[in-house]
Order: structure tokens, then sequence, then C-alpha cells
């Protein structure tokens, strides 16, 4: 069993990718199996999820997430918050009825749902 942390394989990934190498396929292929190897394979989600903030933070940009009640539209959203190079992800939530909410890198929140202004009146 391996005792290589989450947070250093997170780091040697983040840190390997943002050296401007141009073979980032052959990267992430040796990557992945060095942590196969290391019977490591269970916490690759954590560690692709924690690289990605660090390369996000190294690069200065951010991950943006849309989320709304159905498909909608959302070009114009993304064009006032988001720059070139951040990661947008929509998601869609029927249960906020309506609106959007807006979460900028997990923490920084714009809740403009119906579902949100409905619980803030009752």
């Amino acid at each position: 069993m391996s005792s290589v942390s989450v947070k250093i394989y997170a780091k040697a990934l983040a840190d390997s990718l943002s050296a401007k190498r141009t073979d980032e396929k052959k990267i992430a292929k040796n990557f992945l199996q060095l942590v196969q190897k290391n019977g490591d394979m269970k916490k690759i989600h954590k560690i692709l999820a924690l690289a990605q903030e660090f390369l996000l933070k190294h690069t200065g940009n951010k991950k943006i997430v849309l989320e709304t009640a159905r498909k909608t539209d959302t070009s114009h959203i993304i064009k006032t918050f988001a720059k070139k190079g951040d990661i947008v992800e929509e998601k869609i939530n029927p249960a906020m009825i309506a609106g959007v909410k807006i979460t900028v890198d997990n923490h920084k929140q714009l809740d403009f749902s119906l579902i949100k202004k409905l619980e803030n009146i009752f």
C-alpha cells in the first residue's frame, strides 16, 4: 500500500503540467501508470481535482460553475464572469425552479435562484 498523499500526487502532476512541456499526453500517461503501480487509483478523482486547483491557482484562472434549473443559453453570463483559461462548468438542477447560481473556485457564490428567494422569504 502506498503512503503517497493526494496532495503530493496533485502537486507533482500540476508542477509537471505547468512546466510548459510539449507532451502533456505522455506526462498524463506516465502519471497514471505511477499512481496505478503504487496502488492508489482509488485516490485518482481527488488527485485530479486538487491538481486542477493547483494549476488554476498557478495560472491565475478560476473554475466557474453555472447552475440553472433547465438548459439555458448562458453565454452572456460566461462572457461576464469568465476569461480565457477559466474552466466553466454548466449544471442543470431542476430543484432551483428558475434563476441562476454561480460558484467561483468552489466557494464564492452568487445565488439568484427562485428557490433561494423563496427560502429567504419564509
